[in-house]
């Protein structure tokens, strides 16, 4: 029951950021990077939204990435290990019948 009120907190937080960003930053504006500029016009508050949106992409994207390199290198040495424990047992058997 705690998470779900830390949930509703949440979400009644980031619905009043967003109605205080949505009416302070309503400047249409167009974007420009060194000599080129959007063809259109929007407000500050979308330009943000969409920069926080593809930064959260990329971000996940990476995670993802990096967590299925781990996992591929974590299977590969629990194979290693596996082989290197019945290397281990064979020889132990060997060893008590000698």
């Amino acid at each position: 029951m705690k998470w779900l009120k830390s949930l509703v907190l949440l979400v009644a937080v980031i619905i009043a950021f967003t109605v205080a960003a949505l009416t302070v930053n309503q400047t249409e504006l167009p974007l420009t990077f060194a000599i080129w500029q959007t063809p259109f016009a929007l407000s500050m508050f979308w330009w943000l939204l969409i920069a926080f949106v593809v930064g959260l992409l990329f971000g996940l994207l990476n995670t993802l990435w990096v967590n299925v390199q781990h996992r591929l290198s974590n299977r590969k040495l629990r194979k290693s290990l596996d082989q290197a424990n019945a290397e281990l047992e064979r020889l132990r058997a060997l060893t008590v019948q000698n």
